[in-house]
């Protein structure tokens, strides 16, 4: 009987010891996992923040609607993201050209486009038509830092 109970007891100490000893290092593989996903996750946005394109502000456009009854005018401004540093002195000088296609574009839109929500149909439509006229490069992004439409 005594053998019994001491072997009850050093069945338990063991089993004691092994569930610690997985608990250490169930824990320990836990830990290193997070920390390392967390440093990658880190090195990330600092490439993502490396990887911000330089920017173009194209001016602000008010816009008389042509074909709508229900809106009468578009106010917006617009800043592009670009491909190449290189491309802002091309859009200097076509600054004249890229208003005209901004211009025509917004009056040529209906409401639905117009109000969209998050505005992506119309940021296209003017992406496409800036690049229609670029040679050293493309508009990567276009963002309407204001856009009231009335």
């Amino acid at each position: 009987m005594a053998e019994e109970g001491q072997m009850n007891f050093k069945m338990l100490a063991l089993i004691i010891v092994l569930v610690v000893i997985i608990t250490g290092v169930a824990s320990f593989t836990f830990f290193t996992y997070f920390s390392v996903s967390s440093d990658e996750q880190n090195k990330e946005q600092v490439k993502s923040i490396e990887d911000i394109r330089p920017t173009y502000n194209a001016g602000s456009y008010t816009v008389n609607i042509s074909n709508n009854s229900q809106i009468s005018f578009v106010r917006a401004t617009i800043v592009f993201e670009l491909e190449n540093a290189e491309l802002a002195k091309e859009l200097d000088k076509r600054s004249s050209q890229i208003r005209d296609r901004v211009i025509s574009t917004l009056r040529a839109q209906n409401q639905e486009i117009l109000e969209e929500p998050g505005s992506d149909t119309i940021k296209k439509i003017v992406k496409d038509k800036i690049n229609e006229l670029l040679i050293s490069g493309k508009i990567t992004n276009v963002w309407f830092t204001e856009l009231v439409v009335q």
